[in-house]
C-alpha cells in the first residue's frame, strides 16, 4: 500500500521502513478510536440509550486514536506505544471495575498490556507498561478488599461463559501481537540482511583491502582484494595480523599503529612494503579506526596499494635532484669559467691600452693604434658579458647578499650618469638627470641599486637612435622611491615585456639583428631590485619608446645610517 508523506510525520518521510511503521500504527490506533466512537452510538440508538458504564467504556476505547493522533504530530513512535499502552491498562481497569474487580473475566486482559508495549522494540515502554498494569491490578485488588466495588455489571450472563469468552479474546489478541512481533522481527531481520548484502557487495569489489581485526590486532575478516594486493585468498588471512604481510623493516611500524589506535582512537594511518608469496614488492597504505565499546572493542583496516603513487614521487623526486644538480653544476660551470675568462681578458685590455698609450715609445705605424683600441673595446666589451653572466649566476645560486640602509638615490643617478657617458657620446644620446636632490631616502644597497640602474640606462642608450635623449627622473609616494628611466626608442612589443625580463632572452630574430650583450641586463637589474624588496616594472608601446622604473621602500625614521 502505498504511503502518502502527509499520513506520518515530516521526520520520517524519504525513510520507508519507518514510514512503514509509523503508518501502521497511525491506521490501527484510528480504526480502534472510530469503532468506540461509533459503537457508542450504534449501541445507544440500538438500546434507546446508555449507562455510565458503556459510556466510559467506549469513550475509552475512541481514547485509542490519540496515540495515532499523538505519533501524527511528534513522530515519536516509543511515547506513542507508552501512551497506547497506557489507555489499553486504564481500559482493562475499568472493565474489571464494573465486572467484579480482580474476579473480573477481563482482569487477563492486563497481561496483554507489557505485550502491546513490546512492540515498540523500547524496553523502557515495556516495563512501564507493566508497571502500570500492576498499578491498576494493585488497585482493583485493594478495592476488592475493601468492598469498594460498584455492582458487577453482567446482567443475565452467564459468567463462566463471560469468563471463557474473555480468556478466548484474550489469547486471540496475544496470538495476533505475537505475529506482528514475528513480522516485525522478520522485517528487521530482512534489512539487515539486505544491508550486508549491499555492504558485502561492495567489499567483494572494492580495490582496496578491508579487513577487521581483534584487540591483539589478529584478522577475523577478510575481504577478496587479499588476492589482488597480497597474492592470497582471503581465508588465509584470517588469525595472522597486519605487520607478518609487512617487511621486517616496517613490521614494528604497523604494529605501533594499531597499538596507537587501541589507545586513542581515531584514525590511524600508517605505509610500509609487502613482497607476496610471488616476490611482487609493492608499497601499501593502512587506515586503521577502532570501533565498537570499551569493553568489545575492534578495528577495522582500510588497505590500499600505493605503489604507482610512491614510483610516481620517486621520479619526481630524481628528477628534482637531477634538476638541482644540473643547476648546481650549470653554475659552478660559469662562475669557473667567468673567473677564467676574465683574467686574460683583463691582460688584453691593460697590454692594448698601453699599446695604444705608447708606453714605452712610438709604434711607427698609426694603424697599430687603431687595432689596439679595437682590441682594447672588444675586450672591454667581452668583459661586461662575462662579467653580466657571472653576476646572473651568483643570483640564480642565491648568493648575492644585499646591506640595505637608508640610501640617498641623487647621487647614484648622477655617478650612473658620469659612468655611461662615453657609451653616450659614442651614440650621440643626450642623458638628461631630472632626479631632485631632495628625493626622500630609500631603503636600499647602494652598490645594487647602482649596478641597476647602469643596466637599464645603458640598454636605454644602447636601443636609442642616434641623436635622441634617454631621461632619469626620481619620485616618491608613501611607500616608496624610484627611477624612472625612458628612452625614446623602438619600443616593445607588450607580448614579449614578460620574456625579455628572463635571463638571455634577446630582442631582434637573427643574430646579425641583434645588439651585442649576453642578454641579461634586465634580468640582473630586475633581480637586484627585488632582492631589495623593491619593484620593477616596465612599460613600453611600439613606436614609442620604453620606460623603466625601479622602486625602492621608503625609509623611515630610526633605520641605519645614511648611504
Amino acid at each position: 500500500m502505498q504511503i502518502a508523506d502527509w499520513h506520518v510525520h515530516l521526520s520520517v518521510r524519504g525513510r520507508p521502513r519507518q514510514m512503514r511503521r509509523h503508518a501502521s500504527f497511525i491506521r490501527q490506533h484510528l480504526s480502534g478510536g472510530m469503532m468506540g466512537l461509533f459503537g457508542g452510538i450504534l449501541f445507544a440508538v440500538v438500546t434507546g440509550g446508555i449507562d455510565f458504564f458503556a459510556a466510559g467504556a467506549f469513550a475509552l476505547l475512541a481514547a485509542t486514536a490519540i496515540p495515532a493522533l499523538f505519533l501524527r504530530l511528534t513522530g515519536n513512535l516509543a511515547a506513542s506505544y507508552a501512551l497506547s499502552s497506557t489507555f489499553l491498562a486504564i481500559l482493562v481497569g475499568w472493565l474489571c471495575l464494573w465486572t467484579g474487580g480482580v474476579d473480573s473475566p477481563a482482569i487477563f486482559w492486563l497481561a496483554i498490556v507489557p505485550m502491546e508495549a513490546a512492540l515498540s522494540a523500547n524496553r523502557r515502554n515495556a516495563v512501564m507498561a507493566a508497571s502500570v498494569s500492576v498499578i491498576v491490578f494493585s488497585i482493583l485488588a485493594w478495592m476488592s478488599l475493601a468492598s469498594g466495588l460498584p455492582p458487577a455489571h453482567l446482567p443475565g450472563l452467564d459468567p463462566f461463559l463471560v469468563r471463557m469468552v474473555a480468556i478466548i479474546a484474550a489469547i486471540v489478541y496475544a496470538c495476533a501481537l505475537a505475529m506482528r512481533t514475528q513480522e516485525a522481527y522478520l522485517r528487521a531481520e530482512e534489512a539487515a540482511d539486505t544491508e550486508e548484502a549491499r555492504y558485502r557487495v561492495v567489499a567483494d569489489n572494492a580495490s582496496d583491502l578491508v579487513t577487521r581485526h581483534t584487540m591483539d590486532g589478529t584478522v577475523v575478516f577478510a575481504t577478496p582484494a587479499a588476492r589482488r594486493l597480497l597474492n592470497v585468498s582471503p581465508h588465509k588471512l584470517l588469525g595472522m595480523k597486519l605487520s607478518d604481510v609487512a617487511r621486517a623493516e616496517d613490521a614494528k611500524a604497523v604494529t605501533d599503529a594499531v597499538a596507537h589506535t587501541l589507545r586513542h582512537g581515531g584514525e590511524t594511518s600508517v605505509e610500509f612494503i609487502s613482497t607476496n608469496p610471488g616476490g611482487e614488492v609493492r608499497f601499501l597504505e593502512t587506515r586503521l579506526r577502532a570501533t565498537g565499546s570499551s569493553t568489545d572493542i575492534s578495528l577495522v583496516a582500510v588497505t590500499r596499494d600505493i605503489s604507482e603513487r610512491r614510483e610516481a614521487e620517486l621520479v619526481m623526486q630524481n628528477a628534482r635532484d637531477m634538476a638541482e644538480s644540473a643547476s648546481r653544476t650549470k653554475s659552478a660551470f660559469l662562475r669557473s669559467m667567468s673567473h677564467e675568462l676574465r683574467t686574460p681578458l683583463n691582460s688584453i685590455i691593460g697590454f692594448s691600452q698601453v699599446i695604444r698609450d705608447q708606453s714605452f715609445g712610438p709604434i711607427g705605424n698609426g694603424r697599430y693604434s687603431d687595432y689596439a683600441d679595437m682590441i682594447g673595446d672588444s675586450g672591454k666589451s667581452l668583459l661586461r658579458i662575462v662579467t653580466d653572466v657571472l653576476r646572473m649566476s651568483e643570483i640564480e645560486a642565491g648568493n648575492v647578499e644585499m646591506d640595505v640602509e637608508e640610501t640617498r638615490l641623487a647621487p647614484i643617478a648622477d655617478h650612473a650618469v658620469r659612468t655611461l657617458a662615453p657609451q653616450a657620446r659614442s651614440g650621440r644620446i643626450v642623458v638628461q638627470n631630472h632626479v631632485p636632490e631632495d628625493l626622500p631616502l630609500a631603503l636600499a644597497d647602494a652598490r645594487a641599486a647602482s649596478q641597476a640602474l647602469n643596466g637599464i640606462l645603458a640598454n636605454a642608450i644602447e636601443y636609442s637612435p642616434l641623436g635622441e635623449s634617454v631621461d632619469i627622473d626620481g619620485g616618491s609616494d608613501d611607500i616608496s622611491v624610484w627611477f624612472e628611466i625612458k628612452d625614446n626608442g623602438q619600443g616593445i612589443p607588450a607580448n614579449e615585456i614578460e620574456r625579455l625580463m628572463r635571463p638571455f632572452e634577446r630582442t631582434g630574430g637573427s643574430l646579425e639583428a641583434r645588439p651585442a650583450g649576453a642578454g641579461v641586463g634586465l634580468a640582473i637589474a630586475k633581480a637586484l631590485t627585488e632582492l631589495q624588496r623593491g619593484g620593477f616594472s616596465i612599460q613600453s608601446e611600439v613606436g614609442n619608446g620604453t620606460t623603466v622604473r625601479l622602486a625602492f621602500p621608503r625609509a623611515r625614521l630610526g633605520h641605519r645610517k645614511t648611504a
